[in-house]
């Protein structure tokens, strides 16, 4: 390429989500208002293409305006940079966890052949289809979420080799990769990158999404990974800043590349009310109160708290409860700017064992090796369909009930009738 590129980098964007439920209008504003401040440093740095590391969509709760804000929002950014700077832009995306599964993709709902300058990469490697965008100076390849992400990428890796690069080549990922991840104790194994499996790919860049701090850059095992995290905390707990990334680029490799942070539509605090000894309840009650007023006081825009609270109650009651419904309600109707206030308790009494922490519990994935782990070489099949299972209650699960609808329930009744008639006929 005659000139270097510039790249406009976001993920994890979740349009259309709505939790916590109380808040739902609220913070589905908060993710559009996201959104449109990322597309906004696009135009105002002239990129020559975004990429969209997955979970652009929240596909549970998102609705049709979601998507029609987002396509015109993509929209305004091609013609924008277009009028300012002559650019014809394109948008390359991978299917994130979120977005739905290949064949229910919210991503759908945004692609369109007149829409040339939006692509959606990352589906057809999935099923051993050579698939890629090579354009001007850059080559860009990806595979979409998989919950068996660990056996797909080995599966898929064999062709992305295969696949003829030009320029500054890009991979796309919307899993957690081995030793570069700060992965969650309880992600199963076969939903987790090996890092020896990605080495073998010639890239100069791999973008992970799917991690929702930001990690930036990071040197791995001879790859430069960029972790750009999400726009907006997905869930209250999380800590910014959120924002995109713009990279400059050249055959040669990176040349620079900067952060921007985004501003958030909603203050979001995290606090700890904390004893390392035995008190009162009303101890903890006196210091929730304090903490909250403390955080009311300096908002300058709509605010969100979530308090973490934990220690040993003194006394004798087994199961103490701070139960400060009216008095959080009274300063919220004080402080207008204060629209919510999260309280986790974990508290425990001193006339009981304490029973606090995740050490003891199991996760999932260890649940479903227990049970079968009698099947011996076919566990894996059996969990397999475990996982599909969750992944359909998850798009297509009733609000109300929390099932599946009786034709998506009975599809999964065969598949497992199959899989354990042949089991059977294999030991007979």
């Amino acid at each position: 390429m005659a000139e270097g590129l510039r790249i406009g980098v976001f993920s994890d964007t979740h349009v259309g989500r709505n939790i916590p439920r109380v808040l739902r209008d609220a913070r589905r504003r908060a993710f559009r208002h996201a959104f449109r401040q990322a597309i906004d440093i696009f135009i105002e740095n002239d990129v020559d293409y975004v990429i969209h590391a997955g979970d652009l969509f929240e596909k549970r709760s998102m609705t049709p305006d979601d998507a029609v804000f987002v396509k015109w929002e993509f929209y305004r950014l091609v013609k924008k940079v277009e009028e300012r700077s002559g650019k014809k832009i394109k948008i390359i995306a991978v299917r994130g966890n979120h977005d739905g599964s290949p064949l229910s993709s919210a991503l759908d709902f945004i692609t369109h052949p007149m829409a040339e300058y939006f692509q959606v990469i990352g589906e057809g490697i999935l099923e051993g289809v050579k698939e890629a965008y090579v354009g001007d100076g850059l080559s860009v390849i990806g595979m979409g979420y998989h919950p068996y992400a660990r056996r797909k990428f080995q599966e898929a890796s064999e062709i992305l080799r295969e696949i003829e690069a030009d320029g500054y080549r890009i991979l796309i990922l919307h899993n957690y990769v081995e030793a570069v991840h700060d992965i969650p104790p309880q992600t199963p194994e076969h939903s987790v990158i090996r890092l020896e499996d990605l080495e073998r790919l010639d890239v100069d860049l791999v973008i992970t999404g799917h991690h929702h701090e930001r990690l930036g850059f990071k040197k791995t095992g001879g790859k430069l990974f960029l972790i750009p995290g999400a726009t907006e905390a997905i869930d209250l707990g999380e800590r910014g800043p959120f924002g995109v990334y713009i990279l400059d680029v050249e055959k040669s490799g990176l040349i620079s590349h900067k952060f921007v942070e985004l501003e958030p539509l909603q203050v979001i605090g995290v606090r700890r009310v904390v004893s390392d000894k035995p008190v009162e309840l009303d101890w903890f009650r006196r210091r929730c109160l304090e903490e909250i007023e403390s955080f009311a006081l300096n908002l300058d825009r709509d605010g969100i708290l979530k308090l973490n609270v934990s220690g040993v109650v003194a006394g004798d009651e087994p199961f103490p409860q701070l139960g400060l419904q009216e008095e959080v309600q009274k300063l919220m109707e004080r402080y207008d700017k204060l629209i919510h206030v999260e309280i986790s308790e974990d508290l425990s009494s001193m006339i009981r064992p304490d029973v606090r922490g995740v050490e003891g519990r199991i996760s999932r994935d260890e649940i479903v090796r227990e049970v079968f782990g009698v099947l011996g070489e076919r566990a894996g099949e059996a969990a397999e369909i475990v996982e599909d299972v969750a992944m359909a209650l998850d798009e297509k699960a009733s609000e109300r009930t929390g099932l599946l609808k009786e034709l998506d329930r009975r599809k999964f009744s065969d598949r497992w009738l199959r899989f354990l008639s042949s089991y059977v006929g294999e030991g007979s």
